[in-house]
């Protein structure tokens, strides 16, 4: 468990002990050229978090960092994911601008993160967005799962599937894929309100196969407040 201090809960984060120290080093020595990906963002994203995200795929791509830069992400939301003091700081918008981003850089060099990661963060700091970092990482990696022909379904049903009925739906879902789209990985969430049957996001798809949504139309229909 971290103590407030920050310097207290990266050296906690960098210890041999921790989990995410242990899975540290996959990521930061990622591989680099195991295939070929588009110099140029494979899809358009919206927003200011949009905006930052294909700027910083744009610069990994010149460098040729684009996976470093996708472990290196992974290794940021997952510090924050696991320790609240160290999240506070990284989004508190009471630090000053050029202290935070100071600060930021010399964490990610500590993590040993490439200078694209480094420069993204720094001008992350700098501009007052740190707070939005984490719809930038995720965005960031749809524009990863994108360049490499990947997209990602989320499976909700009221119960867990078994064995059999997973595997069916996962059967099903080479009919949503677009071109271009070769890969799918899956996410299973469970969600008792649906009541029964299934909804599925992939891509910008939504599939809804539930009976809640039925029972919601048929009430429209029939006026029913």
């Amino acid at each position: 468990m971290c103590s407030s201090d920050l310097s207290y809960c990266w050296s906690w984060w960098r210890s041999p002990g921790s989990r995410l120290s242990r899975s540290a080093p996959a990521l930061w020595r990622h591989q680099r050229g195991l295939c070929t990906l588009p110099a140029e963002a494979p899809i358009a994203l919206f927003g200011v978090a949009g905006r930052y995200a294909t700027a910083i795929y744009t610069a990994a791509a010149k460098k040729k960092e684009l996976e470093a830069v996708e472990g290196d992400l992974k290794m940021l939301s997952d510090t924050m994911a696991a320790s609240a003091p160290f999240k506070a700081y990284v989004t508190d918008p009471g630090v000053p601008r050029a202290a935070k981003a100071s600060k930021m850089i010399e964490i990610m060099t500590a993590a040993g993160a490439s200078g694209t990661t480094k420069n993204a963060m720094a001008t992350l700091a700098e501009s007052g967005r740190m707070g939005e970092v984490s719809k930038i990482i995720g965005m960031y990696g749809d524009l990863m799962n994108a360049a490499k022909g990947e997209v990602t379904a989320v499976i909700t049903s009221p119960a867990p599937l078994s064995a059999a009925e997973e595997a069916d739906v996962k059967a099903k879902l080479a009919t949503f894929l677009e071109p271009g789209q070769t890969k799918v990985k899956v996410e299973v969430k469970v969600n008792p309100g649906l009541i029964q049957g299934i909804t599925i996001e992939i891509g910008d798809k939504f599939i809804d196969y539930s009976v809640a949504t039925q029972l919601k139309k048929i009430v429209s229909l029939m006026g029913i407040a």
